[in-house]
């Protein structure tokens, strides 16, 4: 395999780009501290290294993987920091997975632009180089569609368990994985739900998963006495998009980054649960008193759906944060500008061009499979709170969508007008993400702020 990319120039070269301009800034800023959630990880490992294992966090209960990847890097070489090393190699590896994922759906050429996008998309690059998850979670998720694919293409029970293992590795990952299980089934199922093989595999990848996320599951539900699937975070994301004040986000520009404004904010509404004792009956009480408030205001959740969904799809992301910040030292100001031009340019090429290309060009099981692990997360999200950082992972998905349209843009324009249910659903649902994605566009610049 290494032999056969080594001699593919064009994806060898974007996989190269790729591990340089993520090495980069890990090595120039390799001492910048961390930020909100990134401390929570680097605590978190710390608390496993002492022999505590998964404790509670102010009353949340995360996802055990990434902080156990932190202790164990912080182990092998000292610095929790160093866990950078082995998202660099994923985000690597991610290149020549998309161009395999996205050559078998819709060509070389496609391959090759989707491998580029990856690999210089500035986003995932500063995911790779700072203490977040959505570097191997999203590497998670095009492992689990190659291995879906795989065995689709196999009546081989083994290439199911592998995708089931990708599958529970997810969840362990990010709680909101754990309710995607159908879709899996929904992939391996499709257009052969009348073949014994494909209900096989769909069974084995069952097993592995529940298999892969059980033994932790049950260590946390006898640790903390309460149903403990991967993390216990539901409650808390219901207090801070299902209460009486707006939807709480945290990216510049159109959330609450200061603390005193934060306090201002939360103060507002509903008072939380305490924060002492129990994370898991924290969080159930926090679960119950969201469900109280939809009950009490049917009206206001609906309405709210579309900020959530506008916040999730800014055009800007974390590193539009980090740059106004100042966290990236050295840079001019004009770089800072350009870096978050480009931030916008990739965020409307993957959101638009994917959309437009899975409505376009996308067919059978893959463009099932995208649509569904998408809307799932999308939905889950609209409900709860909207962050840009919740839709990092799922980018590299619709890149294989995009590639489709941007090696293609006539056919895919031509398609868009020919009249048919499909393109009618597809011109709105363009115009509705283009208004949800321009609402938060200024919010990265201090002199635009808003329209």
């Amino acid at each position: 395999m290494f032999a056969r990319i080594w001699k593919d120039h064009p994806l060898r070269n974007a996989m190269v780009v790729a591990f340089f301009f993520r090495l980069v800034p890990m090595l120039l800023w390799i001492d910048k501290p961390c930020v909100r959630d990134e401390c929570t990880y680097v605590d978190l490992a710390a608390s496993i290294l002492r022999g505590e294992g998964m404790v509670g966090t102010h009353g949340w209960l995360w996802a055990p993987a990434y902080p156990m990847l932190l202790a164990l890097h912080q182990w092998l070489f000292v610095l929790p920091g160093s866990v950078q090393l082995g998202q660099l190699l994923v985000a690597t590896w991610c290149v020549h997975m998309l161009y395999d994922l996205t050559e078998a759906e819709y060509g070389r050429r496609a391959g090759l632009w989707a491998a580029w996008a990856y690999a210089l998309n500035p986003t995932f690059i500063f995911y790779t180089s700072s203490l977040w998850s959505e570097t191997f979670y999203s590497g998670l998720l095009i492992a689990a569609m190659l291995s879906l694919r795989a065995a689709r293409g196999s009546l081989r029970v083994g290439r199911a368990v592998i995708a089931g293992v990708m599958l529970g590795c997810c969840v362990l990952f990010r709680g909101v994985a754990t309710y995607m299980l159908p879709v899996f089934i929904a992939v391996l199922t499709w257009g052969r739900v009348r073949e014994a093989a494909a209900w096989k595999q769909a069974i084995a990848c069952a097993v592995a998963a529940v298999l892969v996320v059980a033994p932790y599951s049950v260590y946390a539900t006898t640790k903390f006495g309460g149903l403990v699937v991967s993390d216990r975070t539901l409650g808390q994301m219901m207090y801070l998009g299902n209460n009486d004040f707006p939807p709480m986000t945290f990216d510049y520009g159109n959330g609450q980054l200061a603390t005193r404004a934060y306090q201002r904010a939360i103060d507002s509404g509903r008072k939380p649960c305490k924060q002492e004792g129990n994370p898991v009956e924290k969080d159930q009480c926090e679960a119950d008193r969201g469900v109280a408030w939809i009950t009490s205001h049917p009206e206001s959740f609906v309405a709210r759906i579309p900020l959530r969904v506008a916040q999730l799809v800014t055009p800007h992301s974390f590193l539009t944060r980090n740059l106004r910040w100042g966290r990236w030292r050295g840079i001019p100001d004009w770089g800072d500008e350009l870096l978050i031009v480009g931030i916008c340019g990739f965020s409307f090429a993957t959101l638009i061009g994917g959309t437009i290309g899975w409505f376009t060009r996308a067919k059978g099981w893959y463009a099932a499979g995208s649509g569904l692990i998408l809307f799932y997360h999308v939905a889950a999200i609209a409900a709860l709170a909207g962050l840009s950082r919740y839709r990092i992972p799922l980018e590299p998905l619709w890149l294989v969508h995009a590639a489709a349209f941007f090696t293609g843009p006539r056919a895919a324009f031509k398609t868009l007008a020919d009249g048919s249910v499909r393109s009618i659903v597809g011109v709105f649902t363009v115009c509705l993400l283009l208004v949800l994605m321009l609402r938060f566009l200024p919010s990265g610049w201090p002199w635009w702020r808003e329209w």
